[in-house]
């Protein structure tokens, strides 16, 4: 039997690249061509976490002459893992001068291209004293990011790739954090943003009536998009809460010439103006995930809400009298359905090759570098209403039962979606042969 080192060594590299990491580290031992081919993808991802024995392995691949011109991709993590809700209330995490040197040596590794930086997927602001403290504060966050962005902007070769999972729905409010977040963001092709915001345990309900989320997705065009806009080819943005219409994200503001991939996560479809900033970049848009996104079909906001919103008091409707008993909200309905959305994206984004809806795994947060992994499906919360004030969440699934007469009925059309997105697969070439129709808690309900 002819041995594999025969293949082209083009050939022998695609291989290897596919192998896990005990596997490459065997693999490593059997002749020195496949080592010449495993070794550079064993070490080509560097991991760091806040203990020692991350410490050592750092130091030596960034002590070493050939192994630290090897990493081309860096994760630096905050925690081992996710902090565990009965671990709040503990004392906020100190950013150790150990965890601050590594990443300083990072700058050691002169071929990076690729840097995702991980916080806990917990968080708080610390501004009410009766709301769970998180051991990764805002003050510990701020002082990573900039340790973390002051090595990024030292490269002298533009970073490519970055990711920022777990980030706090809080602007960065220091002005060389701000700069150097800039500089970085200038030449990036791929950009990865998933964002938590602090949660209410007594009361869901008032997550969204704080400020910082509001504020936060009306800075991130601004701030973390359009440094970018020139030269990005992938973005991926997704959080813990459902965003798009409350909070407010106005992506109108940029338009990227070169993107070639989109995906969204738990991202609300709500006026037709977002549907066209999709379809506004046809030249170039090859791949769209949605993972968890709905259309809401019916949204109400309080008064005092109104400028979090997107829509002007004039462009809503009360449907309740107003006798100075109830809470004065407006509501405005939206008429587009996902099969309309289909069919925009089969007739108007002619190199779109790869399409997902449906959903990820949540269970462990916000799902990061998955957007491939999106289960296709249509599930029933695909359409959604978001009434502010409602608990325990102004986000809600088709409910008929005890519906109020003010309120919608969500819309029935699961044959008109499923026969719209099947010529839709049929257009980008996917073989997909079953489109599930799932509940909320995953359950089949139908099947083709």
């Amino acid at each position: 039997m002819a041995s594999i080192t025969v293949l082209p060594s083009e050939l022998l590299a695609r291989i290897i690249s596919f192998l896990d990491r005990s596997s490459l580290k065997a693999i490593r031992e059997t002749s020195r061509l496949l080592s010449q081919f495993a070794t550079p993808r064993l070490f080509d991802t560097l991991r760091l976490f806040p203990d020692e024995e991350s410490y050592e392995a750092v130091d030596r691949i960034t002590d070493h002459a050939t192994l630290k011109k090897m990493v081309k991709k860096v994760y630096v993590n905050t925690c081992e893992d996710d902090y565990a809700q009965d671990d709040y209330d503990e004392e906020e995490v100190e950013l150790t001068k150990d965890f601050k040197d590594r990443i300083a040596k990072f700058r050691d590794c002169p071929n990076v291209q690729s840097a995702v930086l991980r916080f806990d997927k917990h968080c708080s602001t610390g501004r009410e004293e009766w709301m769970r403290e998180s051991p990764e504060t805002i003050a510990f966050r701020t002082k990573t990011l900039r340790v973390f962005f002051e090595w990024l902007a030292s490269f002298e070769v533009p970073l490519r790739e970055l990711g920022i999972r777990n980030m706090q729905d809080v602007n960065v409010g220091d002005e060389k954090i701000s700069a150097n977040i800039e500089k970085v963001l200038q030449n990036l092709r791929t950009l990865r943003l998933s964002i938590v915001t602090q949660h209410n345990d007594a009361a869901p309900e008032d997550d969204l009536d704080f400020p910082e989320p509001h504020d936060f997705f009306a800075q991130l065009p601004s701030v973390w998009l359009k440094p970018s806009a020139s030269s990005l080819e992938h973005l991926t943005l997704s959080c813990d809460n459902y965003f798009g219409f409350y909070p407010k994200l106005e992506l109108s503001e940029v338009q990227f010439p070169h993107l070639k991939s989109l995906a969204f996560g738990n991202f609300c479809f709500v006026r037709d103006s977002q549907l066209e900033w999709i379809l506004s970049h046809a030249a170039t848009l090859t791949d769209l995930s949605f993972d968890d996104c709905a259309i809401l079909y019916d949204v109400c906001l309080a008064e005092e809400h109104l400028n979090w919103g997107p829509f002007q008091k004039s462009e809503m409707e009360t449907r309740r009298e107003l006798d100075g008993q109830v809470r004065v909200k407006y509501y405005r309905s939206y008429n587009k359905r996902w099969h309309d959305y289909f069919d925009s994206f089969r007739t108007k984004l002619p190199h779109l090759r790869q399409f997902l809806i449906g959903s990820n795994d949540w269970g462990d947060g916000v799902p990061f570098e998955k957007e491939a992994e999106v289960k296709i499906c249509l599930r029933e919360n695909r359409y959604m209403a978001c009434y502010d004030g409602y608990g325990p969440s102004p986000y809600m699934e088709h409910h008929d039962y005890g519906r109020l007469e003010w309120e919608r009925v969500a819309p029935k059309c699961d044959d008109e979606d499923r026969d719209s997105l099947r010529l839709l697969f049929e257009k980008t070439g996917q073989r997909v042969v079953k489109i599930p129709f799932l509940s909320s808690f995953q359950d089949y309900i139908s099947e083709d």
